[in-house]
């Protein structure tokens, strides 16, 4: 991209640091100067940084400005301060991840990608579904998602395009539709990475984009709407409670024509956030389950199995306290195994820590399974255990719960969207290791209590959705999002 567009916009820095120093480029490079920066220094006022003026906060007042960003390590304290200043919270803006949203916000705005050379084809007579693979092509519960979506799509008679990135983990290739990737390895500047992703879109204009994550891609997607209104239609899916879903979406509400949310609790943040209501469609998985529920295994006084099927990490997933639950089942005499099927950062250490910690014949790493085998996988499984830290509306959950295993799990979001607490599973909360022991052992005591339960979990699953077609479903969202 052309590097000479530059515009000073309404925005001041707190910190004047390293720190700042590094934003300060990476502002430039994208195209905005902030107004000023503020910083505590009183030897430092009055000086230059990276040619743009250090000031007192006391000047604060006498600043018009969109945002504050603070770019200096004490964030908690200086967002105390500019409170204190009489700065109003929403202006406050700290963080990476989101300062470099509002970042790429206020560039696209400024109309500072409006140079981005590309050979649109807005001639094709096709519209193609784009859908969003941000991390590549990995293990996860979005990619397996994506995938099925992608064979209804397909099946309904819709052109697609995976767009993914070199992003590193367990491979999942899929071939519904052709991969275009982006080769982000080694891409420092923010600004060349959305050029990159820009171009690759606008050769596949008109189109619908599924973006999954609230990153370049969806990024990209708004600025290339910004640029062709007219040929680009977003559909924004909030698989995920992060915060940084909410931040995203709200700051970009506008370009967004529908967003997707699995979870009563994340419709209501999306609402309060500004969101407008008309925009929001809810997402119900589409699960296999059959009316007749066939289990063996229930029988008092056997060995009962806990299953866990997803990514094997500690960031989000939390599987180390998978291994804290097995001591504690242990300690109290419970003949179990806990089956963990996927893979994932932890899955070497975990291996480690359960020769370390003698847990062999209790954890046992069933590694990865194949999406048509997932059913079969849960219907050996008597509870389906999760320590999530937070999650959207988890596939996993409802895929074990078709089959009669009862969720134990954590209060995150999307757990009461399927689970009763007592009655179809029990839900506690989030890191509480001792209570997902107890309600682990009360249902090893009580196996008449797990059959009843077992039961109730496969009713409220197929009841949701025995008529729910998801391939009905986004044929009619795809031709209500072009008919708007």
């Amino acid at each position: 991209m052309d590097n000479k567009i530059q515009k000073t916009v309404k925005v001041l820095f707190f910190g004047a640091g390293k720190i700042g120093e590094r934003w300060i480029r990476q502002f430039k490079n994208m195209g905005i100067v902030p107004e000023s920066i503020i910083d505590n220094n009183e030897f430092l006022w009055g000086s230059m940084c990276e040619d743009i003026a250090v000031c007192n906060p006391a000047k604060i007042q006498t600043f018009c400005y969109e945002y504050i960003f603070i770019t200096c390590a004490k964030e908690k304290e200086i967002f105390c301060q500019l409170l204190e200043l009489g700065v109003l919270e929403e202006k406050i803006i700290g963080g990476n991840f989101n300062i470099l949203n509002h970042l790429i916000f206020l560039a696209a705005e400024n109309r500072i990608f409006n140079n981005i050379k590309t050979e649109c084809c807005i001639q094709n007579t096709d519209r193609k579904i784009l859908i969003d693979l941000y991390n590549g092509m990995v293990l996860g519960g979005v990619e397996s998602w994506s995938y099925m979506l992608a064979k209804k799509l397909k099946g309904r008679g819709y052109q697609g395009i995976f767009l993914t990135t070199d992003a590193e983990g367990p491979a999942v290739m899929d071939e519904t539709y052709p991969v275009h990737m982006l080769r982000y390895g080694g891409i420092q500047s923010e600004k060349d990475k959305i050029a990159m992703c820009v171009k690759k879109i606008e050769e596949h204009l008109p189109c619908v984009i599924i973006c999954n994550f609230p990153q370049h891609i969806f990024w990209s997607a708004c600025i290339v709407k910004k640029r062709y209104p007219d040929q680009i239609r977003i559909i924004a899916v909030q698989h995920n409670d992060e915060r940084l879903y909410y931040d995203t979406y709200s700051l970009w509400k506008k370009y967004i024509d529908r967003c997707m949310v699995p979870g009563s609790c994340m419709k209501k943040k999306l609402l309060s956030l500004g969101m407008e209501r008309n925009k929001i469609r809810n997402l119900e998985w589409e699960i296999p389950c059959k009316e007749t529920m066939k289990r063996t295994g229930r029988k008092r006084n056997t060995c009962l199995q806990l299953g866990y099927a997803g990514r094997v990490t500690i960031t989000q997933k939390r599987i180390d306290l998978l291994l804290i639950l097995a001591q504690n089942l242990k300690k109290r005499g419970c003949d179990f195994q806990i089956n963990i099927a996927g893979a994932g950062d932890y899955s070497e250490t975990l291996q480690q820590k359960i020769e370390e910690e003698g847990l062999g014949d209790y954890v046992i790493p069933v590694g990865y399974i194949d999406r048509k085998d997932i059913p079969d996988f849960w219907n050996r499984q008597d509870i389906m255990i999760s320590c999530s830290e937070y999650e959207g509306h988890s596939i996993s959950q409802s895929e074990a719960m078709a089959e009669g295993a009862v969720p134990v799990i954590t209060d995150v979001s999307g757990a009461k969207d399927d689970v009763t607490d007592g009655y179809n599973g029990f839900i506690v909360a989030v890191g509480d290791v001792e209570t997902l022991t107890d309600r682990v052992s009360y249902l090893y005591y009580n196996r008449e209590v797990l059959e009843q339960m077992g039961t109730c979990a496969h009713n409220t699953i197929y009841n949701r959705q025995k008529d729910l077609d998801q391939a009905v479903f986004w044929d009619d969202l795809l031709k209500e999002v072009w008919e708007q």
